[in-house]
């Protein structure tokens, strides 16, 4: 009789016909661009590896680029271990030049992810932790995006029940992104974990109900097989009649469950006991199940297999189970010390066994077949031997990385922990290690659990060593958002400096407990913090850069309560502490708080002449995110001072800036002005075009001060257009996002979005009729700009939208009284838009107190005021009260006049609400109306900036000659382009020169 076992290969594949063919639904989806992500979930052994490989192999035949990554149990704590082991090898076959040109140059920022390819940015050029990670994030999306959009790309991802918390949270980014993404690539994701272990990985848990809600992912769960497909697998494999085995395939089925890798391994087990028998002619017996005695658990099938081993393949085996993971061989080596044909032997008999098989993933080697045979062995060792084992593990790895051991922190500090008392000098190092390695590579989950770790295991904190760690974790925790673990960490190490004598160390936790206060909503707090650093250092004249950093933290912590001369107090004596350093960086710094200061407080000239400072001191000192927020802070005050070509010269090299460094925070933060502006100068088909692109990316990054203002400057436009269902769910959403309108909601770190919030509620109930809710709301909303000293954002929209609410209720008293306050708070400032909208409400409150006549020269003035900033949608309304004006004054024809131009100016906006008004106020004079000529901004024909760039590029210039050409960067040119794509139809710019050519624009 042959008792030879059947091979691996021969299972047969059967009972996932359904599933198999929705994986290839998926795959033929994601060709055409709309592919997401699917997640096969089910017990271990079930057969969610070997389906989704048969779902590659059939990609890879259409055409597929398939990158297979896989988790590991003891790299659950390697940051991004799953995607590094999916791309490495695809990317590691690429030459420099053509990693660079698929990275676009931002390879360091992709460092993170994947350290042996590339190295991160100096500290110097470094954001912070946040804007860093989401530049990460954001070039690794777009990494995979070039990747795709070179061949069709299907990423799996096996195990991910065992994936690092920093790769879930990356896979989570990935897929909303694409899903997001209105020019997607032919990607798809398929993920495998094991069912149940989920509900341990609340991450993982979370991840995947947030993208099936979002329709961005589908689950598919794999049972096992019925006894019906035991039955066909049974007679598929060993050509065995149904009839003859019945009754053992359904006490097959009875003994396993129907889990395919539970019935692989017993009926191996089966044939190699003797217990089914094949005859010289081929032919299988044994099928009387009453006489089999089979294992009744996996472990004791497997173990019953490795049982059949040699020594030397078994205690191989043993090391591989202890390595865990994938099993290089100059591992191998270090814990073995077997000669190299001996364990060349070994290996081919492990493999022979189908226990372990060779893997080329990211670090070639070998890998169990199954995790569950690893378990299995692992289990069987015991737990002194196996903790024997992962000391002599970890000592001879440590001898073998030799001075580069603390690279390898993670796997060493992995083999410590595990091998018991006696390395606790070594558990700590490698455990803080890995933790500090995990926070550089923006796995902050990752780095708490390492540290704590540390922590625990280092005992008492006597050391400057232990209070080093005690910071290190401190900042992990801030970074997840534990600010109360994170506070009490600070305050040990404040405690521990005060006795030992460390005033800087004293100062330095004082200041990050005051910036977390700040960050919390409490300036007062902050304050408290602040003051304490501030008297540990009493002066030192070797502290002088944290002494200017700490004014600088305290001025802005006074302006959040409104001090604002103790704000520029403050501020001014950073100044006078910095300068003799000469420092240039720490000088842009000090520039930049100042300009922010006079930003939102006045007068003009000052913000003006300290961003003039911080513009030329960060360009020296290469400081480009300092450099980057100096022209983006002036494009605000050129914007909420009524500056456009102010505006428009910050605005384009605050773009330079942010595409230089590759950063998609200071995109969107560009983006918030540019959008504005847009829709002031009257170009909102841009404005919206921009907005469509910003609002995901927004979303997809966590923005939560920058999506509320997005949605309110976008839901502000469609207000315009007349559209009052968009307007009311985008402001809707910016109010409930803000936490506007509830109690105690608006702290001090929220103004920048809460104020915009009540300022869009405002203007939205104002245009619905709703004219006392909007006026209780925009009172609100000012006691809370008022409250932070914010006079910048009061003028800016807010109270004209009260002062015009309260017009319509003819309370004029009052519309008076906030005029007053207007006109003098624009003067301090020199708000122009400000003091146009003064002038506006005095000409409305003559002309609404019966003197047309004198009313008609202010009006017209205020509303030339308004063109110049330009503000031309509210400069056209106006133009409809001087026709009023004019008609109550005896002048039909100047009306007339008056509200053709207004008219004119509504068709290109697209303004419907406006443009019907604006012709029921003609037809009611008996002037002709002229023909409806509308253009929406947001569908339709091309804009007039729009049809300029479509004629360039029929001209075959490149963006950044049509940006050089129209004064605008070659991003914006890419935003227009498009919209011009989707509006026309077209999809290349082949396409649209062709369209251009034959029909013009």
């Amino acid at each position: 009789m042959d008792r030879q076992p059947f091979p691996l290969d021969a299972l047969p594949f059967v009972g996932r016909d359904a599933e198999l063919a929705a994986l290839l639904a998926a795959v033929e989806r994601a060709r055409t661009r709309s592919g997401g992500a699917v997640f096969v979930a089910g017990e271990a052994g079930v057969g969610k590896t070997r389906l989704v490989r048969h779902a590659a192999t059939e990609a890879t035949r259409r055409g597929f680029t398939v990158a297979e990554g896989r988790a590991f149990a003891v790299e659950s704590g390697v940051p991004y271990a799953v995607f590094a082991d999916a791309l490495l090898p695809h990317l590691r076959q690429l030459d420099a030049a053509a990693l660079t040109h698929l990275t676009r140059g931002a390879g360091r920022d992709l460092a993170g992810i994947f350290p042996a390819l590339f190295a991160p940015p100096p500290r110097g050029e470094r954001e912070s932790s946040a804007d860093e990670k989401a530049r990460m994030f954001w070039s690794f999306s777009e990494l995979l995006g070039r990747l795709a959009a070179r061949r069709p790309l299907l990423l799996l991802l096996d195990n991910l029940q065992w994936a690092d918390d920093a790769s879930i949270e990356l896979l989570h980014f990935v897929v909303r992104q694409a899903h997001a993404s209105t020019s997607p690539a032919p990607l798809l994701i398929v993920a495998t974990y094991v069912d149940g272990e989920q509900d341990r990985h609340s991450p993982l848990r979370a991840m995947e109900r947030s993208l099936v809600e979002l329709g961005a992912a589908r689950v598919m769960r794999l049972d096992p097989l019925s006894e019906e497909r035991t039955a066909e697998l049974v007679h598929r494999l060993l050509d065995a009649p149904p009839a003859a085995t019945q009754s053992f395939t359904t006490a097959l089925h009875r003994w396993t469950r129907g889990n395919p890798f539970f019935l692989e391994e017993t009926l191996r087990s089966l044939v190699a006991t003797g217990q089914l028998r094949r005859s010289d002619t081929g032919a299988w017996s044994g099928w009387d199940a009453a006489a089999l005695v089979p294992s009744r658990s996996v472990r004791n099938v497997v173990l019953e297999r490795v049982g059949r081993l040699g020594h030397t393949a078994r205690s191989l085996l043993d090391l591989a189970a202890v390595l865990g993971g994938r099993v290089t061989l100059p591992a191998l080596r270090a814990g073995s010390e077997l000669s190299d044909a001996a364990m060349m032997d070994a290996l081919d008999e492990l493999r022979g066994a189908d226990l372990l098989a060779e893997d080329a993933g990211a670090s070639p080697g070998f890998d169990f077949v199954h995790p569950l045979v690893r378990d299995a062995v692992y289990a069987a060792l015991g737990r002194v031997r196996a903790q024997a084992m992962h000391e002599r593990i970890a000592t001879a790895l440590e001898r073998m990385y030799g001075d580069d051991a603390d690279a390898h922190a993670d796997e060493l500090a992995h083999h410590y922990r595990n091998a018991g008392a006696g390395t606790a000098g070594r558990v700590v190092r490698y455990l803080a290690a890995a933790g500090r390695h995990a926070l550089a590579r923006y796995a902050d989950r990752a780095a708490v659990e390492y540290l704590e770790a540390a922590v625990a295991a280092a005992g008492p904190i006597d050391t400057v060593e232990s209070v080093e760690l005690l910071e290190s974790l401190a900042q992990a925790r801030q970074r997840v958002g534990e600010g109360a673990g994170a506070a009490a960490l600070w305050r040990r190490v404040r405690d521990h400096a005060a006795r030992s004598g460390d005033a800087r160390r004293v100062a330095s936790a004082e200041r990050q407990l005051g910036l977390m206060a700040s960050a919390a909503g409490d300036p007062a707090g902050a304050l408290a913090h602040f003051d304490a650093a501030l008297a540990a250092l009493g002066g030192q004249p070797d502290a002088a850069e944290l002494t200017t950093r700490l004014h600088l933290a305290r001025a802005t912590a006074h302006q959040a309560i409104g001090r604002r001369e103790e704000a520029l107090g403050d501020a001014r004596t950073a100044l006078a502490i910095a300068e003799p350093l000469a420092e240039p960086t720490l000088l842009a710094r000090v520039h930049r708080a100042l300009l922010l200061l006079h930003v939102w407080a006045g007068p003009a000239s000052e913000a003006r002449a300290h961003g003039a400072r911080a513009v030329a001191l960060a360009a020296a000192s290469g400081e480009r995110t300092v450099e980057w927020s100096a022209h983006w802070a002036m494009a605000v005050h050129g914007g909420l001072t009524g500056d456009a070509a102010a505006t428009a010269h910050h605005l384009r090299e605050a773009e330079r800036l942010a595409e230089e460094v590759r950063s998609p925070v200071l995109r969107l933060r560009t983006a918030d002005v540019a959008i504005e502006y847009q829709a002031g100068i009257g170009e909102w088909s841009s404005a919206l075009a921009l907005a469509a692109q910003a609002i995901p990316a927004a979303r997809a990054l966590g923005q939560r001060t920058l999506l509320p203002r997005l949605l309110v400057w976008t839901g502000l436009v469609h207000r315009g257009l007349g559209d009052l269902e968009q307007a009311r769910a985008l402001i809707e959403e910016a109010w409930s996002l803000t936490g506007a309108g509830v109690d105690g909601a608006a702290t001090a770190a929220d103004v920048n979005a809460v104020v915009p919030a009540y300022t869009g509620m405002a203007g939205y109930l104002m245009t619905a009729g709703e004219n006392a809710r909007a006026l209780a709301v925009g009172e609100a909303g000012l006691a809370i700009a008022d409250r932070a000293g914010y006079v910048a954002w009061a003028i800016y929209r807010l109270i004209p939208f009260v002062i015009e609410t309260a017009l319509y209720l003819e309370d004029y008293d009052r519309a008076a009284r906030y005029n007053a306050r207007l006109r003098r708070d624009s003067t301090a400032l020199g708000h122009a838009l400000g003091l146009a909208w003064a002038d506006t409400t005095d000409a409305l409150l003559i002309y609404l107190g019966g003197d047309p006549a004198r009313a008609v020269p202010m009006l017209r003035a205020a509303t030339g005021a308004l063109e110049q900033v330009p503000f031309v949608f509210d400069a056209a309304r106006l133009r409809r009260l001087v026709a009023r004006a004019l008609l109550d004054a005896g002048d039909a024809a100047a009306a007339t006049n008056e509200l053709h131009k207004a008219h004119e100016i509504f068709a290109r906006l697209g303004a419907e609400r406006e443009l019907r008004a604006t012709r029921e106020q003609l037809r009611a004079i008996g002037a002709r109306v002229p023909a409806a000529r509308s253009t929406p901004a947001r569908a339709g024909p091309l804009s007039a900036r729009e049809a300029e760039i479509a004629r360039l590029v029929a001209a075959r210039r490149s963006n950044k000659e049509i940006g050089v050409a129209l004064d605008i960067s070659a991003r914006t040119v890419s935003t227009h382009l498009s919209n011009i794509f989707q509006k026309l139809g077209v999809g290349s710019r082949g396409e649209l020169a062709d369209r251009v050519r034959e029909e013009g624009v």
